[in-house]
């Protein structure tokens, strides 16, 4: 028997449904609109700033250290914490770009407590990270908290899905992606797909480039450049497994062009800063095929 409750189990043990009578506020009807809305951002450019350069320092000063923060949440699908470093990978079969060169680190509530023992008496700069992405964290978090709010009038006892009494299942994602010869490089920064979260808040980022598609793989694509003191939010494959068809709150499709501008010949690191709030008792039974359907496609042309 699953620890967890399946999508269908939860939508009855939460008594979820969506209420069409309910008056729609703003947030909604941009989610349902377009998919994503902006929302207020609390924090400001330089804490990301300063949060992706500790990052940075952790990796010139102790690597060692920093590797050894991979933590395991559970079993589900995406549930890794910590730091991980990905190389340029291309799918031999379809010859397309499965992950792009970057290193990533992935804070969870559930490694908070193991790497502060961990690192008790290990790098002051590693324990000033740590510390800096917990804070993000906490405050990123409240922000999920007034938004799944905001949509709970018109979907009852959301809230209860994804901070039953008072705990949450989030990570936050730091991401720098590698800088590199601007001649080099053609392909995405990030390929198009959808989250496996429930709700996403794209915080920050420090480069041009984000896109989304509220009409999902075919649809219409649409850049949105993050400004001071905003952020924007949508839902993942998470959200849309718990509530089926009786939300027509979609995922949002999404990814990062490379925008390069005219004359310049090496392009910096990128950072983003990316939070996924996902529904604690909840197994969404996710996997590639339902994040990335165009290595389905690719893969299916391939064997015909």
């Amino acid at each position: 028997m699953s620890e967890f409750l399946s999508p269908g189990e939860a939508r009855c043990e939460y008594s979820l449904r969506r209420n069409d009578l309910a008056k729609e506020n703003e947030i909604e009807r941009v989610l349902r609109e377009r998919g994503i809305a902006t929302i207020e951002m609390p924090l400001s450019a330089d804490d990301f700033k300063r949060f992706s350069e500790g990052m940075a320092i952790c990796l010139d000063e102790c690597p060692e250290q920093l590797a050894e923060t991979f933590f395991k949440a559970d079993s589900r699908y995406g549930g890794e914490a910590g730091y991980t470093r990905k190389e340029k990978k291309i799918d031999e079969r379809t010859g397309l770009q499965k992950a792009d060169p970057k290193s990533y680190f992935h804070f969870t509530e559930a490694a908070r407590g193991c790497w502060r023992e961990q690192f008790k008496n290990g790098p002051k700069v590693l324990r000033d990270f740590l510390e800096d992405g917990y804070e993000i964290q906490d405050a990123l978090m409240g922000l999920a908290k007034e938004t799944i709010g905001e949509l709970e009038n018109a979907h009852p006892n959301i809230s209860k899905l994804y901070f039953p009494d008072g705990n949450s299942y989030s990570f936050l994602r730091l991401l720098r992606y590698d800088g590199y010869e601007a001649h080099s490089v053609k392909s995405e920064v990030a390929k198009p797909h959808y989250d496996i979260s429930g709700l996403t808040i794209q915080a920050y980022a420090d480069a041009p480039g984000f896109w989304a598609a509220k009409d999902g793989v075919n649809g219409r694509r649409k850049h949105y450049d993050t400004a001071e003191h905003e952020a924007y939010t949508f839902m993942g494959k998470g959200h849309e497994k718990v509530y089926g068809k009786i939300d027509d709150i979609k995922p949002l499709w999404h990814g990062v062009d490379r925008i390069i501008p005219a004359g310049v010949t090496w392009v910096p690191e990128r950072t983003a800063v990316i939070l996924f709030v996902d529904a604690p008792n909840v197994d969404y039974h996710l996997n590639q095929h339902d994040t990335l359907p165009q290595l389905v496609g690719a893969k299916t042309l391939a064997l015909v």
